[in-house]
């Protein structure tokens, strides 16, 4: 029976996306405190270093970074474990899942190695980036996680980011373009 309601769904209403977006705030963000780690360290990096990584994971990540973009890694020894980037201005309007502001940006791409993950690395790695990029100037941070992805969720909330809206989108009747719908709202009252 379930297989026949999620067939039925899927030709009525299409293709579906289901995200929360979760929020960090500067004001506020929690007092810095050190990656709870000793054996990792956090640092920006360029392309040049997940190009010098022996890892494919780390590799593919290089479409993530250029104009308009942050990157950040998590290190064991010499070796990326993790990485994430933001985006914000032009670079992030090509995509545009959640409008941003002048001084906001959003969490576009977090990765762990696979062989470290469960260490609580990405929480680290969220909670230091997040510090960085408002030592940049950016005043609020965005991020959306599939609705179903826990251990994404507990990595954001680790790092103090609070979920800020729930967005479905659906395609019905094979519609081109998606049909976005938000619950929740943008802080400040902005609904843009």
């Amino acid at each position: 029976m379930n297989a026949l309601l999620k067939t039925a769904a899927r030709a009525l209403l299409g293709d579906y996306a289901i995200y929360f977006v979760y929020r960090l705030d500067k004001d506020a963000a929690p007092a810095p405190a050190p990656p709870g780690h000793g054996k990792f360290s956090f640092e920006f990096v360029d392309e040049a270093s997940a190009r010098a990584s022996v890892d494919p994971l780390i590799q593919s990540q290089i479409e993530y970074v250029g104009a308009g973009a942050w990157a950040f890694a998590c290190r064991d020894g010499a070796r990326v474990v993790g990485l994430c980037f933001y985006w914000a201005g032009d670079r992030y309007r090509r995509r545009n899942f959640w409008p941003l502001a002048d001084d906001e940006a959003k969490l576009v791409q977090l990765v762990t190695l696979p062989e470290m993950r469960g260490r609580g690395i990405a929480g680290d790695l969220i909670g230091w980036s997040s510090r960085a990029m408002f030592d940049q100037g950016f005043r609020q941070l965005f991020a959306r996680i599939w609705h179903s992805n826990k251990p994404s969720w507990r990595a954001f909330e680790r790092a103090h980011w609070k979920r800020a809206a729930l967005v479905v989108e659906i395609s019905p009747l094979k519609r081109a373009r998606p049909v976005r719908i938000r619950i929740g709202r943008r802080p400040s009252g902005r609904t843009d």
